[in-house]
């Protein structure tokens, strides 16, 4: 059975095994800039804004989405216009290799999306390597093409998506 929550402290461990397991299959490495250890630390505290879920099957974490306030990576690449609304990055979209294209990622996003809701912004951000599979989802869930730019020496899309 599967279950979707919010992870905690508790789950910084899987969510790191997850990770690896991923970047380890990925033909490309470039498609997954993985998150820090310092990231991770400013995340996992139970008094970050930010919120990660993640998709579990029998206890186990095969699949994570994240929704992350602190956006400065962005803040030169932004348009003028964008930056001094309240936006946030969706983004550690992974799956397991072993369950991949079952859903996972589309039932992360609707959860995602419902908790969106509930908090004030005037912007999603999304990121992607141009040839990782995701750019299809990105756009599924109705954000734009922004522009590509380089982020930490990777190329990526920058979509956004408008909430009001």
């Amino acid at each position: 059975m599967m279950i979707i929550r919010e992870l905690t402290p508790s789950d910084r461990e899987s969510f790191f095994k997850l990770t690896k397991t991923v970047v380890y299959a990925l033909e490309n490495k470039d498609f997954l800039i993985p998150m820090t250890e310092e990231e991770a630390d400013a995340t996992f505290r139970n008094d970050s804004k930010d919120v990660v879920l993640g998709a579990f099957i029998d206890d186990i974490l095969v699949a994570t989405l994240g929704l992350f306030h602190d956006i400065r990576d962005y803040t030169e690449v932004l348009p003028d216009n964008y930056r001094s609304l309240n936006g946030a990055e969706i983004g550690e979209a992974m799956v397991h290799p072993d369950f991949r294209r079952n859903g996972l990622m589309n039932q992360l996003v609707e959860s995602l999306q419902t908790y969106i809701l509930n908090i004030p912004l005037d912007y999603i951000l999304a990121t992607a390597h141009p040839d990782n599979i995701s750019n299809h989802l990105i756009l599924k869930a109705g954000f734009t093409l922004l522009k590509v730019f380089e982020r930490r020496g990777y190329t990526r899309n920058m979509y956004i998506k408008k909430l009001h």
